[in-house]
């Protein structure tokens, strides 16, 4: 039987939907979440000034980055800032922060956690991750990684409690049913450096947007695409520029981007009897 815990949410704002400080009685752990719009308000924490490691979140894409504070005085908060003035980085609307009360966290602990954080956010699948490289795993001993595997826990506990399911992998789905046609969304985009049209089929399922076998993949991408995108791109799944098996996306923007190879806003390019899906989202 699991042991019962009793976790502290400080609502900062007042608000579920602002900033929220979480911890745990009798442990360092501290787990921020701060709107990207709040991120002004937040120059008063001076935990936020500390090491550690933060989740950069948005539709269906996740970034997974740290900071040190023993680098340049200003921790976490700063480099969020710098996320903030980044273009390349537009996609976050929030963002998920783990540091520790007392500042304990050193740059081989923050890149340890960073690497672990990330193959878990891989694995789950709920979210692309947006990290170009994988983190270095930096060398720890026994004793450190048992310490640190305890942080691990306590952010899978905080982010479950407060509604992240990031490293929850889903949970398998019934055995497909072939869509009639009139479920079936369309993607058709005309690729200039190829000469010819891209079609895809895809349909909405309970937990996510499935790209069906037999779409066109565009051999042509973005440089910028994410690592595990471009790995999804160039996988056993295609062949001859043909999608092999049904794949399942978090958004319609991420399968759309899987079709072109570029960054693409997914409601708009997917159609149904040539109705764009964010109209029928919205009973246009």
């Amino acid at each position: 039987m699991a042991k019962s815990t009793l976790i502290n949410l400080f609502l900062i704002d007042g608000t579920a939907n602002g900033r929220i400080k979480c911890t745990i009685n009798s442990r360092t752990g501290i787990i921020f979440k701060i709107p990207r719009k709040d991120l002004s308000k937040c120059k008063e924490h001076d935990y936020l000034k500390h090491d550690g490691v933060y989740f950069l979140l948005g539709e269906d894409k996740i970034y997974i980055g740290q900071a040190g504070s023993r680098k340049n005085g200003k921790g976490i908060l700063n480099r969020l800032t710098e996320h903030d003035r980044n273009p390349d980085k537009n996609f976050w609307t929030e963002a998920i922060i783990l540091t520790t009360s007392d500042n304990s966290f050193g740059a081989t602990e923050i890149s340890w956690l960073e690497n672990k954080f990330c193959n878990m956010a891989i694995k789950a699948a709920r979210y692309v991750v947006g990290n170009g490289n994988d983190p270095s795993p930096s060398n720890i001993t026994e004793e450190k990684k048992s310490e640190l595997e305890e942080h691990v826990g306590f952010a899978e506990l905080i982010l479950s409690a407060i509604g992240y399911k990031i490293f929850e992998a889903k949970k398998a789905s019934a055995p497909p049913v072939k869509p009639t046609d009139d479920e079936i969304f369309t993607l058709s985009r005309k690729i200039k450096a190829l000469g010819r049209t891209i079609n895809a089929q895809m349909k909405i399922t309970p937990t996510g947007f499935k790209v069906l076998a037999g779409s066109d993949i565009s051999p042509i991408e973005n440089p910028n695409l994410s690592a595990p995108m471009k790995k999804l791109r160039h996988s056993d799944k295609i062949s001859n520029g043909k999608l092999l098996e049904d794949i399942e996306f978090n958004s319609p923007s991420s399968a759309a981007e899987f079709i072109i190879g570029n960054h693409v806003n997914g409601k708009e390019y997917w159609k149904k009897n040539g109705v764009q899906l964010k109209d029928l989202q919205e009973g246009k």
